[in-house]
């Protein structure tokens, strides 16, 4: 079996030198990451937020 690695989009066997099969696939990992990445933003302020409301109703 020759040496290969696997796009990280989608799966499919490729050169090891590669990271995508195509340039859509990269796109479409960069789109993924980009909504991941806002949605974990989202989640952080989100928490800080309560944690400041029960803060702030604690102790004052």
């Amino acid at each position: 079996m020759e040496k290969h690695k696997h796009c990280v989009n989608c799966g499919l066997s490729i050169p090891p030198e590669e990271s995508f099969c195509s340039q859509k696939c990269k796109e479409e990992f960069v789109q993924k990451r980009k909504k991941m990445m806002r949605s974990q933003q989202i989640f952080f302020v989100a928490m800080l937020v309560i944690l400041a409301v029960y803060a702030y109703t604690t102790f004052f």
